[in-house]
């Protein structure tokens, strides 16, 4: 049982289920749709009529950034550099409530809403409420947090959001902190073990994932990485390390030169930039990886056209006055649009390509 429904092996459903006695909804949002999907096709039923996906139902994805604040300078990422990027301020719930209510009327099979871009969500103190009015309309929440500040970590986890996402890079002083910058890994250390004996303390309803970033200089920690999420009750996620922003990479296409801060951990990358940035041009005829996340909305209601790059390429002014399609048309019509295109870096940070990298350094390392 999950929640009170019941579930079923798929050899028993293979044994009751057939096309003309059920319709199959796949909610799965991960690499299992796929396996679901050809699974269901062998027993002789078909896309769009005996079966669909909750993608197909839900083809947005949105992020709302209820914290325009970071209390981190990770040199990968557009916060090392406040000329790209300045801090805001926090989204009031009053201001969410409208947000969400419009997107569930604009998306009627919306499942799942990730609320951060470049802040840390747990920062703000009224994430609890807006979780809990998640959890209500029946939607999934989506956090993520470096877990250096956890003043409001117990409420959270008591408001029961569906994911966390821990980011870090490093399992000590030596590495965490080279990565993570601003952030101490004593702190994270204990921090961890608080975030396990809250999740337990409010029935596992949260799963967490440990996003290890993987660069050279913590290759040797990927193994104590799995030992601790093991113990913890984590899921374990690991992630090659890249250069995060847009706005860093497409100044680098136009001029060559990284910004300081990212230029610093150039050495540090398994793969490196321009090698990335070849993939990417090999393959930019393929869709932008992040067609689907749309609107990301900002935490003083401005609409950006991408996820990927700072708030100040904003394409409306105010969500709540721009119909979902009027949004669609803007962003994808929109001057960064296409000179992220013209540049192939709507291609960049695709983690799925890069998984055959890292099922290679898995390999090696547990060796």
């Amino acid at each position: 049982m999950v929640d009170g429904v019941s579930v079923i092996s798929p050899d028993r459903f293979a044994q009751t289920y057939t096309p003309e006695n059920c319709f199959v909804l796949l909610a799965s949002v991960d690499s299992n749709t796929k396996k679901m999907a050809d699974f269901l096709s062998d027993l002789g039923f078909h896309k769009s009529i005996d079966f669909e996906t909750i993608q197909t139902l839900s083809p947005y994805y949105p992020v709302v950034e209820i914290t325009g604040v970071c209390n981190l300078r990770c040199p990968s990422c557009i916060r090392s550099n406040p000329q790209l990027i300045s801090n805001g301020k926090f989204m009031n719930f009053d201001t969410y409530r409208e947000v969400i209510l419009k997107l569930t009327r604009e998306i009627p099979f919306l499942y799942l809403v990730d609320l951060y871009i470049w802040g840390e969500p747990i920062l703000n103190p009224e994430l609890p409420k807006m979780v809990a009015l998640n959890n209500e309309l029946g939607i999934a929440s989506g956090l993520s947090t470096n877990l250096n500040d956890i003043r409001n970590l117990d409420a959270v986890l008591a408001s029961l959001p569906a994911q966390l996402r821990v980011s870090v890079s490093g399992m000590s002083r030596d590495t965490y902190e080279i990565t993570h910058a601003g952030g101490k890994w004593e702190k994270v250390s204990k921090n961890l073990e608080i975030l396990s004996s809250l999740v337990r303390k409010y029935n596992n309803v949260t799963t967490v994932e440990f996003y290890f970033h993987i660069y050279k200089h913590n290759l040797h920690e990927i193994s104590i990485a799995q030992e601790m999420c093991e113990t913890l009750g984590f899921k374990f996620h690991p992630a090659l390390g890249i250069i995060l922003s847009s706005d860093i990479l497409s100044l680098y296409r136009s001029t060559g030169n990284l910004s300081a801060e990212a230029e610093s951990i150039r050495d540090k990358l398994l793969i490196d930039v321009d090698e990335l940035i070849a993939y990417c041009d090999e393959t930019r005829e393929r869709d932008c990886i992040l067609t689907r996340v749309i609107p990301v909305i900002n935490w003083d209601l401005s609409v950006m056209p991408c996820c990927n790059y700072s708030y100040s390429n904003t394409i409306s002014n105010n969500y709540l006055s721009l119909k979902l399609n009027d949004l669609v048309d803007l962003r994808t019509n929109s001057d960064l649009c296409r000179k992220c295109q013209s540049q192939s870096l709507h291609r960049w940070n695709d983690q799925v390509n890069y998984s055959s990298v890292l099922a290679g350094v898995m390999r090696s390392t547990s060796l």
